[in-house]
């Protein structure tokens, strides 16, 4: 039997077990006993199939009741899931036996205190773009703060940010979020002043543990992000101190442009994270020492070299901001994360790779991104069971993060659990149908599970993102799934765009087409200009017959993996 905490969580739904609760997208959804019973017995048995005698004796022990009883009750269930899809979402019927929970569970690890905090976008009192970048910048810094705590897990603000967009409701959104706990307040800006107002409260029966205004000069914000987090920490803790360093300070309007950058960095597309770059380096002209600006232009430059387009020079770019963030502000989560994917995808150094990310899980442990981080270059090493770790951990931490879920999914496909895997990429979904890393592993996923016809329309769609590496993928999968004159035309559409295309996205196209020789000779290019996409000779079971190849083996054969 799968060992089953109290608190789990499937989907988009939360079961509390001793409070026999269910909740769904934040609502509780009210379940009658026999229905809750049967999901409780279902979800830990989620590894097997549950026979319909067992169902009988553990649900209805001591009654009578005909196998009717048991359909009309997983009806019910199956409607206050919303598994309304085929195939199943959640429950599988095995026809004349009974039935299998399918369904990836996620345990909620307890936390000193049962504490998970959400902060929530400061909301603005009046409807200025000024307003509303302070507010989101008063939230990410207590965010920065709190994360300190290691004793707390802080939810994410781009996560909470989505929430809010779409719940609108304080209380849906902390529940949503699964977080015990949630602050939130308002800001409103005058040219001589600012008045920020705070409260924190229970998600369960929303109690306030503590609320204030504070109102103080406009260039004393960063003072006021302070009080406000010391006041917290008061509230939800008494016996813990803040520790870690305090928010860097730097002008308001540096500040500002800081702020639109990591507005348009969360966007992730190639042309939102130019115009993220041009913020932070605005920010940099005001202020030079602003440490997280810094670390922004990093993490502008190494998903830009994610894309296979001149990786050398936004590489080495990744790698002088992010060590110029950590010079001026030490320990730095998003700049660790940003050297520790240099040192794995451009330098090829596995051990530093590894060390620099469990030195910052190590200061940073409830840090979603630098442990998804971690996880994307342990299935690229291999080391699978350790990706499906490290993911699974973040997605506890960050539970409706695209990226997140999508990275999940990763790490089942390339362990070889494809279903599990559809599964999960179809969760993702749920938090953000437009998600183009989705649409691209969706399109994997469903290559690997026999359905070119979806596989290709996936890929489509992750194509209107605009990545250049995307077409790679869209030509493979054609040539795999035998639509070989389409794939040529992929071919030829790539070849007439020289430079401007990577030479991942030819290596990948000739490969579907099984022209192993020139596939090769774009992959050694891969290697001449350091480009990470290389590694998916190595690692991804859709490369498996090209990897066997002796011209791809030796190519291999250069890089000393672990």
């Amino acid at each position: 039997m799968t060992e089953v905490p109290e608190t789990i969580r499937f989907g988009d739904c939360v079961l509390e077990i001793p409070a026999r609760q269910l909740r769904r997208s934040g609502e509780e959804v009210v379940l009658q006993p026999k229905i809750f019973d049967t999901l409780v017995f279902l979800v830990r048995n989620a590894d097997r199939v549950v026979s319909k005698d067992e169902l009988m004796n553990e649900i209805w022990a001591g009654t009578v009741v005909t196998e009717n009883a048991i359909a009309r009750v997983i009806s019910a269930l199956r409607k206050a899931l919303g598994d309304k899809k085929k195939p199943a979402q959640y429950i599988r019927a095995i026809p004349r036996v009974g039935y299998q929970f399918i369904a990836p569970v996620v345990r909620q690890d307890a936390l000193p205190g049962d504490r998970a905090l959400a902060v929530l976008p400061f909301r603005q009192l009046a409807d200025t773009p000024a307003e509303g970048a302070l507010g989101l910048g008063i939230a990410e810094a207590l965010i920065s703060r709190l994360s300190q705590l290691h004793s707390l897990v802080i939810r994410p603000l781009s996560s909470a940010s989505e929430a809010w967009n779409r719940l609108g409701e304080p209380v849906k959104v902390a529940r949503y979020l699964q977080a015990s706990d949630y602050l939130e307040g308002s800001v409103q800006q005058s040219p001589e002043r600012v008045r920020v107002s705070a409260r924190l409260l229970s998600t369960s029966d929303e109690k306030t543990y503590w609320s204030e205004i504070v109102d103080v000069p406009t260039g004393d914000i960063f003072a006021v992000q302070d009080a406000i987090c010391e006041k917290i920490v008061a509230a939800l803790a008494p016996k813990l101190s803040l520790s870690g360093p305090a928010t860097p300070v730097t002008r308001s309007d540096a500040y500002s442009a800081y702020l639109e950058g990591r507005f348009f960095l969360g966007r992730a597309t190639p042309a939102d994270a130019e115009r993220a770059n041009e913020r932070f380096e605005q920010t940099l002209d005001i202020d030079p020492g602003y440490g997280p600006a810094w670390a922004g232009i990093a993490e502008c430059h190494d998903y830009l070299g994610t894309m296979g387009v001149a990786p050398a020079d936004h590489f080495q770019a990744a790698s002088r901001a992010a060590t110029r963030a950590l010079a001026l502000q030490p320990g730095l989560a998003n700049a660790m994360n940003v050297l520790g994917r240099v040192a794995w995808q451009y330098d090829w150094n596995w051990a530093r790779a590894e060390q620099i990310f469990e030195e910052g899980i190590r200061l940073h442990p409830g840090d979603a991104a630098l442990r998804i981080a971690y996880s994307d270059y342990c299935c690229f090493v291999r080391e699978y069971a350790g990706g499906i770790q490290q993911a699974e951990h973040a997605l506890r931490i960050d539970p409706i993060s695209p990226w997140v879920n999508t990275l999940l999914a990763q790490a089942y496909y390339m362990a070889g659990e494809t279903n599990r895997a559809a599964r999960q990429i179809n969760r993702t979904f749920e938090f953000d149908p437009e998600f183009a890393h989705a649409h691209l592993f969706s399109g994997i996923i469903s290559l690997a599970n026999g359905d070119a016809d979806a596989a290709i329309e996936s890929l489509k769609r992750a194509l209107e993102s605009g990545r250049p590496d995307y077409i790679g993928a869209y030509g493979l999968c054609l040539g795999l799934a035998g639509r070989t004159d389409e794939a040529e035309l992929v071919l030829e559409t790539v070849l007439a765009q020289g430079d401007a295309a990577p030479p991942i996205a030819r290596a990948v196209i000739y490969t579907g087409l099984q022209r192993y020789d020139e596939a090769a000779t774009e992959f050694s290019q891969c290697i001449a200009d350091r480009d990470w996409h290389i590694l998916l000779l190595h690692a991804d079971p859709m490369f498996a017959d090209a990897a066997e190849q002796p011209q791809v083996r030796r190519l291999l054969s250069q890089l000393d993996l672990p």
